[in-house]
């Protein structure tokens, strides 16, 4: 880790504001967010050339660096870099216009880095001015629509092509500039813009321009960036989404195995950074989306257990209020919970269904939407093993949730009449998860290619007019609680939900003896693995072997990589034999040579995230005597990392974990804080205790700081410590941490997520869950 001097800028503004919050950025509230602590050069980050105005080496090769991750979308990183290089030659304007550049998604930051480039734009050469009056020209408040805008800034990047022929990275943040604005003003000419990505290929064959091909041909013919696509990770092998790009292509052309490998060598690259910089996954841009198209992709496969290790791996990684909850519709605990059923469901997996849902990784939630899917699964699963109880229970908890849902929308009417017909956002119920992951997929641009497995249930209006969840739900299951029964109104009660995979329906007419209502249904059965062989046996069922034969065979191109044990593939197998298909029914592995050269894909990292080791570290007791990490081995341990008994809302957190502290030590967890403080100092915070006696646990003194910078809480540019909590289990691995400008206090959460993620290692009341 490299430290640096305070930069001359830096200790003005110390002066000018000494009054400000520990842990807060001295020099405006866009510093206080993102990441804090210097970079590294990471190998194999995009060969880029982009020369600024500066006399230090290292920082142009920080500098380069985030540009190369700025072409890969890694937003996070390439702010570091750029902050690494600022450190370095605190007059470098660019390196605040890379900050800027950073943060394309957050206008407000954005403007903020820009100010500081401008106010160092006298000392930039005439190049790196043309760059920085891009963004002032589109960031400068004016009356201009987003369009405008927009094409504004497309103009003023044609400015720096045709005063710079040669700059290869000004036509690529051309071509990006043109793609990103594809909303606003769509692109004339997708091949001309192809064109200009020739030109930057031609200066430089591995350029990460790759990236802005896929996605420039992703929508319209894909096939036409399949050279970019074998050549993406490669030419940015340290950037994860560099890798996962490509699996755009592979899928839109249905080579799933492909895709599956970018896919899964982007979150094993994504892995190794995060583990080792001590950044949890949904900090990470497109994290959780790579993650949960993955799992999709495993089961385009047949790869079932590749496929529930990954979302089972989504559900056990650290959950956190402000990246990642069963609220946020795109995070991995959402992803994870339903693609994991998903997956269950799929693959008729019943045992596992039920088995999952009492672990620790499917426990019921207060969540309505995952609830809704968590109750449904189990009833279907319930009804195929023949468990008539545990069928009603299903239907029992879903009414509950009904009843749920009816008084919320009640007391909305309610209130909305009482103001007189205006609609209060807050005072109804939140979207269940479930729409809120359709919502967002429906808002990406449509994949003309793509397999009903992989596409939202309707869209447009026809999502809007969809019933509720839970009374799709219901309809399913008091239809499977009167087959059971043999009740002649099945059939009709089976019509009352809507949205039933027809692979499913279709079993369940069988069930009821209506043939031909189960053979027509199989002219709508998804188009991918499962529903092909879901389709041959219910072909086969209904008597229409030469059918039945014919979507077998159809399924066996795309069952390659099929896991052999799945029930499914069992049945496959005796139904190829009875069909008369001799031999293996089975595609062999597809042979490619236009996949592009790869590296080993286990030396790109773990295929799944796992906690990081806990950092050594040396701190004293109240007594003076050393403390080190030995003193905690064996214990679940919480570190709270403060700064001070003169800092009030460090105080204040104390206060707060000393309230839960009983409750944390009946989870088997042990509470210890360390001040930036002396000895003599520490002491003193048990004065500010609210409880007699001082506070419940063992405060220690952690005046070097070294304990601080092992966590990653101290802010590297600035010199300054900073707030953070971390979960240190019995093993020695982080399962948890928050290191921030300010204290995490939200000690409810911090109790209930620390307990679960003791429960998913088989601690406290749940079960190991298994991977």
């Amino acid at each position: 880790m490299r430290f640096f001097l305070i930069p001359p800028f830096l200790l003005v503004a110390a002066i000018l504001r000494a009054d400000e919050l520990p842990g807060h950025s001295q020099h405006g509230e866009s510093f206080n967010e993102g990441p804090r602590q210097t970079a590294t050069l990471i190998p194999g980050t995009g060969k880029v050339k982009f020369v600024v105005s500066t006399k230090n080496a290292e920082a142009q090769k920080f500098f380069e660096q985030g540009i190369g991750q700025l072409h890969g979308f890694w937003y996070f990183e390439s702010e570091r870099s750029f902050r690494t290089a600022a450190a370095l030659d605190p007059d470098c304007a660019m390196a605040y216009w890379g900050m800027a550049m950073s943060n394309v998604n957050n206008e407000k930051r954005a403007k903020e880095f820009l100010k500081e480039a401008v106010k160092r734009k006298d000392k930039a050469g005439a190049k790196d001015k043309l760059w920085i009056t891009v963004l002032e020209n589109y960031y400068r408040d004016d009356k201009r629509d987003k369009k405008a805008r927009q094409l504004g800034y497309i103009r003023d990047l044609e400015n720096i092509v045709h005063e710079h022929p040669a700059d290869i990275e000004a036509k690529a943040f051309l071509v990006w500039k043109t793609w990103d604005t594809r909303n606003e003003a769509p692109i004339s000419s997708l091949q001309g813009v192809d064109a200009l990505i020739d030109q930057i290929l031609a200066a430089e064959p591995m350029h990460p321009a790759h990236h802005y091909r896929i996605h420039l041909w992703d929508q319209d013919k894909p096939a036409r960036a399949l050279t970019s696509a074998a050549k993406c990770g490669q030419a940015a092998p340290g950037v994860a989404h560099m890798w996962h790009m490509p699996g755009h292509t592979f899928s839109k052309l249905r080579r799933f195995d492909d895709a599956a490998w970018q896919q899964e060598a982007a979150t094993r690259v994504d892995h190794t950074r995060m583990i080792a910089d001590l950044v949890l996954p949904d900090q990470i841009h497109n994290y959780a989306h790579n993650e949960e198209w993955l799992v999709r992709t495993y089961n385009e496969l047949g790869r079932a257990k590749d496929a529930m290790g990954l979302a089972t791996s989504l559900i056990e990684i650290p959950r956190h209020p402000a990246h990642n909850t069963l609220d946020k519709a795109n995070s991995s605990a959402s992803y994870g919970r339903t693609r994991l059923i998903d997956t269950l469901m799929k693959w008729e997996l019943w045992d596992k269904i039920v088995s999952t849902a009492k672990s620790p990784l499917l426990p019921a939630t207060v969540q309505n939407g995952h609830e809704i899917t968590r109750q449904r699964a189990l009833g279907v699963a319930a009804f195929h093993l023949g468990q008539e109880k545990e069928l009603a229970a299903a239907v029992s908890a879903l009414e509950e949730i009904e009843k749920k849902e009816k008084a919320e929308k009640d007391k909305k009417d309610a209130k909305e009449k009482k103001d007189g017909g205006k609609a209060v956002a807050a005072s109804g119920a939140k979207p269940t998860p479930e729409v809120e992951i359709r919502k967002a997929e429906l808002a990406k641009p449509a994949d003309k290619t793509a397999t009903a497995q992989n596409k939202p249930a309707a869209s447009g209006k026809q999502a809007n007019n969809q019933k509720p969840p839970v009374i799709n739900a219901l309809a399913e299951l008091r239809a499977l609680v009167a087959i059971m029964k043999k009740d002649a109104a099945a059939a009709k009660t089976l019509e009352a939900a809507t949205d039933i995979p027809k692979d499913r329906l279709a079993r369940y007419h069988l069930r009821l003896g209506d043939k031909k209502k189960a053979e027509e249904l199989t002219k709508n059965f998804t188009q991918d693995l499962a529903g092909l062989c879901a389709k041959a046996e219910v072909l086969a069922a209904c008597d229409k072997k030469p059918e039945a034969k014919t979507a077998l065979e159809a399924a066996g191109k795309a069952a390659f990589a099929m896991d052999r044990d799945l029930p499914m593939a069992k049945r496959c197998d005796e139904l190829a034999k009875t069909l008369g298909i001799t031999g293996e029914w089975r595609a062999a592995v597809p042979k490619r040579t236009d996949s592009g050269t790869r590296p080993d894909i286990a030396s790109l990292g773990p295929v799944h995230w796992h906690p990081p080791l806990a950092r050594p570290f040396t701190v004293l007791d109240a007594k003076g005597a050393a403390v080190t990490e030995k003193n905690f081995a064996g214990k679940n341990t919480l570190l709270c990392f403060y700064l001070g008994h003169d800092c009030t809302h460090c105080v204040e957190q104390l206060n707060a974990l000393a309230e839960v502290n009983d409750k944390l030590k009946a989870a088997g967890i042990t509470v210890g804080a360390i001040s930036t403080q002396s000895v003599s100092e520490t002491a003193k915070a048990n004065e500010k205790s609210k409880a007699k006696g001082g506070f419940p646990f063992p405060l220690y003194s952690g005046a070097g700081l070294e304990a601080f910078k092992a966590y990653r809480a101290y802010d590297d540019f600035e010199k300054m410590a900073l707030h953070a909590m971390v979960l240190i289990d019995t093993t020695g691995h982080i399962r948890w941490l928050d290191v921030s400008y300010q204290p995490f206090t939200d000690t409810k959460f911090l109790l209930e997520e620390c307990q679960r993620l003791l429960k998913l290692r088989g601690e406290g009341d749940g079960v190991a869950a298994t991977k």
